[in-house]
């Protein structure tokens, strides 16, 4: 008799766990419906990271370059009666220094040398040689102060600058005369604009173009008075290596 009260008893409670409705199921690819609603004190979900943007670098730094590249004179015809051409590859070095907050100061030098023949130029500007060689050295000191664009694609920033050019001009030929040799420096100005790519974390490769102004340069004697030019100036295309962070 016991026992078969005992079996009565857990028919009805298996028949009353049955009878429960089940709990609906989790979506494809949520094993925790509730998860999404657990929420910290205050009922707020937390705030998601923003994604860290590298700074640009804002240090300072020296850094050294070499130089080369080609000259356009602005008293071109002086010069290619001269030396045959109106231009010519050019030299130099210098060193940068970066200013945190943008700004640098660059010291450059360059140099430019060609051989040629002295002239006489008639009133006509007609050229005749007189096969007396001659070799012309023209070297700027370059002080320039400017600002720099950093990060503009990836590993590529940019600059822009002015600043005081202090020019020698040399002329020195065989059989000179009292007075047919010349060594003078000049005062002008110029600005310089260009853009740098970084190939090493302490190489880089600047590519610069500068616009140089020296007048009453000359023009007082010579081929440049008979063409009426006195600016040893010019535009050059130049590209630097740059060694340093």
């Amino acid at each position: 008799m016991r026992l078969l009260l005992l079996a009565v008893s857990f028919s009805c409670a298996a028949s009353a766990a049955l009878a429960q409705p089940l709990p609906p199921a989790a979506p494809a690819g949520q094993l925790h419906p509730a998860a999404d609603q657990v929420r910290p004190a205050g009922g707020q979900r937390p705030a998601a990271r923003a994604p860290r943007t590298p700074r640009p670098p804002d240090r300072f730094a020296v850094r050294g370059y070499g130089m080369a590249g080609i000259h356009w004179f602005t008293a071109s015809q002086t010069f290619k009666a001269v030396t045959g051409s109106g231009s010519g590859p050019v030299y130099g070095g210098g060193l940068r220094v970066h200013i945190p907050g943008g700004a640098y100061v660059d010291v450059g030098a360059w140099r430019y040398s060609a051989d040629g023949e002295r002239v006489f130029v008639a009133t006509n500007r007609e050229v005749f040689t007189l096969g007396i060689p001659a070799t012309v050295t023209v070297t700027p000191l370059e002080v320039t102060a400017g600002w720099r664009f950093p990060n503009l694609l990836g590993r590529v920033s940019a600059h822009i600058g002015v600043g005081y050019t202090s020019l020698a001009y040399e002329e020195t030929g065989d059989f000179a005369q009292g007075g047919d040799d010349a060594s003078e420096r000049y005062g002008g100005y110029h600005v310089a604009a260009g853009a740098e790519v970084r190939l090493h974390r302490w190489v880089g490769l600047i590519a610069e173009g500068a616009f140089t102004s020296v007048k009453d340069g000359f023009g007082d004697a010579g081929a440049s008075k008979a063409f009426g030019e006195d600016n040893l100036g010019g535009t050059s295309l130049r590209l630097k290596l740059v060694i340093g962070r």
